[in-house]
């Protein structure tokens, strides 16, 4: 053995006397406790740590799911379950609807209606006394236009006693009335002989007015004055109207010992005041 071979490489210390061979000499610190072997244990054990963690992280690379596969199965709901109650529709309540606005109203025009006569365009009489000649011969006519020609030598004229008959006024369109009026006799003096028809005839006392409204008909008594020649008038409340009636109600006895048995009216006339 060469004397370098003596003493422990490591430690120094000497040899025991041995054949001139080749030893096996352990790695420092393997089995002989020796202090060298506590000093490479760390170095092992962050070795074998960096190993673990190396192989994990490799393996996990490996096993991961894919990013695209992980966002499609997210975006995909999951069937629901067997035996599983499918969750109800949540109700929304609807917002409230905004209120209308209320229209203005339009106001209604008010018709306006002129002021003075209103002459009617046609009346209708339930019966009229024939044609007849004055004193001088001329032929005097009893129709009912008689009435609406403001000439009390004109008259519309009946036979007998004309309680309860009722002449009819029509007017082109309505109309507004404050008045009404007639002439309650046959004012008319003959002018060949004098001869007063008045007296001779029936004289109106009393007539009712009936008012043909939108709302209904509106009846109006009118009371008379025997003698008076001139034309008698009502004021009534304004009423618009398309048509009026006049009934006759009471005449007086026939004049000239009752040989002249006749009721007549000179004239009716209407009025916007």
């Amino acid at each position: 053995m060469r004397e370098a071979d003596r003493f422990c490489w490591t430690c120094g210390e000497p040899r025991d006397a041995a054949p001139d061979r080749l030893e096996v000499v352990h790695a420092p610190g393997a089995q002989d406790g020796h202090p060298g072997g506590r000093r490479s244990w760390p170095v092992l054990a962050v070795f074998t740590v960096a190993l673990v963690a190396a192989v994990g992280v490799s393996g996990w690379w490996l096993v991961k799911p894919s990013d695209t596969a992980t966002t499609a199965a997210a975006a995909s709901p999951s069937p629901p379950r067997a035996g599983a109650q499918a969750a109800s529709p949540v109700a929304t309540t609807p917002a409230p609807a905004s209120p209308a606005p209320t229209p203005t109203p339009t106001p209604t025009p008010t018709a306006s209606y002129a002021v003075g006569p209103v002459v009617p365009s046609g009346v209708q009489a339930p019966r009229t006394s024939p044609d007849s000649a004055d004193a001088g011969g001329r032929t005097t006519s009893y129709a009912a236009a008689n009435l609406l020609d403001q000439d009390p030598a004109t008259a519309w004229r009946t036979e007998g006693n004309a309680t309860g008959s009722t002449l009819t006024f029509s007017f082109a369109g309505t109309v507004r009335l404050t008045e009404v009026g007639l002439v309650n006799g046959f004012a008319k003096v003959d002018p060949y002989d004098g001869t007063d028809r008045y007296a001779q005839g029936r004289r109106i006392t009393s007539v009712t007015w009936t008012f043909r409204t939108a709302a209904g008909p509106l009846q109006v008594t009118q009371q008379l004055q025997d003698g008076d020649r001139g034309l008698q008038r009502l004021t009534v409340t304004p009423v618009e109207v398309t048509s009026v009636d006049l009934t006759i109600d009471g005449v007086t006895s026939p004049g000239a010992g009752g040989r002249f048995d006749r009721t007549a009216i000179s004239d009716v006339a209407f009025a916007n005041a």
